[in-house]
């Protein structure tokens, strides 16, 4: 006989709730054998347990579906049981498929299987032939299911914990509206109308977990991608910081390697011609010549004072690194006076001090350190004063302030009226052993390097205007940092 005339014969035979059994036992088979291969992937723990549950569902299906109850005849107790475990494993489940499973949610998940078991052990005692007392068992946990699902919908949006909660609020609501609708006149065959909610609550189970695994790959997908932006990123600024560093770096070596040079010219000059200078002066002192031999040490004296000041003032610039800033809130125009009260007690720069004209204007209130910034009024009113007094004209020094940059509390100027310089050799002032005039002007060019360096360490900037023949303005802007 073909396999299609069997099946045929054996449903005619069969009795309708037996195929609508088996045909239920089936799919939740096939629901709980989907739910562990799933698992493989996503949600394993939650996956495996609820596929444990349905293949439980599945064998009661098979074995012990409510039409094997004989009408009047007392409730299986041991089924009773199991669909109470079954209840205690959905909520146990669901609590790990919605990530909020804890030892202590789980131990309240228990406590309340246990006296569900004991209520269902005692309704059974009084009404042993009644189904009631599993079904509302049953509604409730569902229920409080459907609520989990639904809050959980709340904290997790756009991933389907809302058709979750729908899929468990249907338990309650087809067996309260069958209940209204059908009554309770054959109390056994309403636990049948369960098979489908169960189904559906699978099937949804199911469908949910694969969504939110493909959400969460592409939530995982976009923050890969935006790690590896930012990576790139990273590495690109990386690589640019240490192109700026490997050309400071060259800067850095090439001016280490000019100011050697200009170092060594200076010293092996001033000290070869002093050392010349002696011993024409002993030579002299031999043939008993002391008019001669005083001559020449005279003009070896200079020499040797140049030399003092040029390391006095290097040595000034390489401790400007490592000195410790104490800045206080202090006005700036006693410091200028301070520094040409320095400078009328050197013996250079007060002749020059007497001949030249002295502007002092109104100064502002910084935070800055006294001993520092007065060296830099002692360096920049040297420098005019030497410049002034080398310009043709009544020499004149002018001391005041202009208004500053975005971002600088104020701008400070020193002015002379001596001959200037290029606009183009500006950059190169501020560079140890610069110098743009010969004779007398430009000394060892190592004073507007102290103003740069310690301008610097008081975060601020320097720079220098001119144009040749009317004279430069040295500025310098301070940040109010008290």
């Amino acid at each position: 006989m073909p396999p299609v005339d069997i099946a045929a014969e054996w449903l005619t035979r069969s009795d309708p709730l037996d195929v609508f059994a088996w045909l239920s036992a089936s799919v939740t088979l096939i629901i709980a054998l989907a739910l562990w291969l799933a698992s493989y992937r996503v949600e394993r723990r939650a996956l495996r347990i609820f596929s444990l549950r349905y293949l439980v569902a599945s064998f009661g299906w098979f074995f012990a579906h409510p039409g094997r109850i004989q009408t009047g005849k007392p409730i299986p107790l041991d089924s009773a049981l199991v669909g109470t475990a079954l209840m205690g494993v959905t909520l146990w489940a669901l609590d790990e498929f919605l990530g909020r499973s804890t030892p202590r949610r789980r131990a309240w998940i228990a406590a309340g299987t246990a006296a569900s078991a004991v209520a269902v052990t005692a309704w059974r005692q009084w009404h042993p032939d009644d189904p009631v007392g599993i079904f509302l068992v049953m509604v409730i946990a569902m229920s409080l299911c459907a609520v989990m699902a639904w809050r959980a919908s709340r904290r997790e949006p756009n991933v389907g914990h809302a058709y979750v909660a729908v899929a468990f609020a249907s338990y309650p609501l087809v067996m309260v509206g069958a209940a209204v609708l059908l009554g309770w006149q054959a109390r056994s065959n309403l636990s049948y109308l369960i098979a489908l909610p169960s189904v559906i609550a699978g099937i949804t189970i199911l469908v949910v977990s694969l969504l939110r695994a493909t959400v969460r790959a592409e939530d995982e997908l976009r923050r890969r991608q935006a790690a590896e932006a930012h990576l790139a990123e990273v590495n690109h600024s990386l690589e640019r910081r240490v192109a700026e560093r490997t050309a400071e770096l060259q800067l850095m070596i090439e001016g280490l390697e000019s100011f050697a040079r200009a170092i060594s010219h200076d010293l092996r000059g001033s000290l070869g011609g002093a050392a010349s200078l002696v011993r024409m002066a002993e030579q002299a002192l031999a043939e008993q010549d002391s008019a001669r031999a005083q001559r020449m040490l005279s003009v070896v004296a200079p020499q040797l004072e140049h030399l003092a000041a040029l390391v006095r003032d290097l040595l000034t610039l390489s401790r400007l690194g490592d000195a410790a800033l104490n800045r206080q809130h202090q006005p700036l125009e006693p410091l200028v006076r301070q520094a040409l009260a320095q400078l009328a007690m050197e013996p250079d720069s007060a002749d020059l001090l007497r001949q030249a004209a002295v502007e002092v204007g109104e100064l502002p209130q910084l935070a800055v350190d006294a001993t520092l910034l007065r060296q830099v009024f002692v360096n920049l009113l040297a420098n005019a004063l030497r410049f002034a007094a080398g310009g043709g004209r009544e020499p004149t020094v002018r001391v005041g302030i202009a208004s500053p940059s975005p971002g600088a509390a104020a701008a400070i100027f020193v002015e002379d009226n001596g001959p200037g310089f290029q606009p183009e050799a500006a950059s190169r002032l501020f560079e140890p052993f610069s110098r743009l005039h010969e004779g007398t002007l430009s000394q060892h060019g190592i004073g507007l390097s102290i103003v740069r360096r310690i301008v610097e360490r008081h975060g601020g900037r320097v720079w220098a205007d001119s144009r040749p023949g009317l004279g430069a303005v040295f500025w310098f802007e301070l940040p109010d940092a008290a």
